[in-house]
């Protein structure tokens, strides 16, 4: 009897100090092997996870994975227990959780583990490359970039304003644009990009009024002496202009303003006999005016005047 009750307490101690795959502690190389791993869960902002692999001594193991979205484990190989680090990419959704496979194996094969990696959704994000647009009178367009990592809509749309979408899924780009504005007065409209969970941004559209045909000039003719000296005429109105001379001796003193100016031309003597003439033009975006120049030719030698001797 004894010797039954002797044999079975070795049987029993023999059973636990051999391991197997659930087991835990250290295993002296050439016991039985185990391999044990738990699934991860990963917060939506966060970029690195651990997992913990609890293994015999005497398991090598190797780790892999398909998901374009893990970009590295390390380390992929070991021997015995250890952490390896997970590093991932942000979840670009706000609301979908995603998953991962990562498979843990040993050296030949027998033991293999499957687990899951879960990611929740990120934060919501929603921002704007501008927060503020403004367009001259005419007829114009421009694009804002969106980033974001969730579905967004748009709300605020004038008459006068057109958009190329009024919502998208994530990263993207919005064309806004404007018809011509023939009213004196400015106009605005603030669009609004709104997310799925609520978050906005803001951007105000604004556009100028038209006041590039509002002006006239003084006089359309100027007339001046051979010799050298000025001559002026005015600017009158509201418009945003360019100014010009086709003569180089006639030099104005302002090339470009916005509404009245005086306009001030320095001229060279004429050495010539005869007169000669230059042209100002004066524009906006919708007219041109021009002011036409005559400066008179040099007197005759031994005359009073530019009357030839003689006559």
């Amino acid at each position: 009897m004894k010797k039954k009750i002797a044999f079975l307490m070795a049987a029993l101690l023999l059973i636990a100090c051999g391991g197997g795959d659930d087991g835990g502690g250290t295993t002296p190389s050439g016991g039985s092997e185990y391999l044990n791993v738990q699934n991860v869960d990963i917060p939506g902002g966060n970029t690195t996870a651990t997992l913990y692999i609890n293994a015999s001594q005497n398991c090598e193991w190797t780790v892999t994975w398909s998901e374009a979205w893990i970009r590295s484990i390390n380390p992929t190989k070991g021997r015995g227990s250890q952490n390896a680090t997970i590093n991932v990419t942000q979840n670009p959704s706000s609301t979908a959780t995603r998953t991962a496979v990562i498979t843990v194996k040993n050296t030949n094969g027998s033991i293999e583990r499957n687990i899951t990696v879960t990611q929740s959704p990120n934060a919501e994000a929603l921002e704007l490359s501008m927060t503020n647009i403004e367009f001259g009178s005419a007829a114009d367009s421009r694009e804002v970039t969106v980033t974001s990592n969730t579905h967004w809509t748009i709300t605020g749309q004038a008459s006068w304003l057109t958009l190329n979408k009024t919502e998208g899924d994530n990263n993207g780009s919005v064309r806004i644009s404007v018809e011509p504005n023939t009213a004196k007065t400015s106009r605005e409209t603030v669009l609004t990009f709104t997310g799925m969970g609520g978050i906005t941004k803001q951007l105000t559209v604004k556009q100028q009024g038209d006041t590039s045909t509002d002006f006239h000039l003084s006089t359309s003719e100027l007339s001046a002496q051979a010799q050298a000296g000025t001559v002026q005429f005015n600017i009158i109105g509201d418009a945003r202009w360019t100014l010009s001379c086709n003569q180089g001796w006639a030099t104005p003193n302002i090339t470009s303003g916005e509404g009245n100016a005086t306009v001030v031309l320095t001229l060279t003597a004429n050495t010539s006999e005869e007169a000669r003439e230059a042209t100002i033009s004066v524009s906006s975006d919708a007219k041109t005016e021009t002011v036409t120049l005559r400066q008179a030719g040099a007197a005759w030698p031994g005359g009073n005047d530019n009357t030839p001797p003689g006559i």
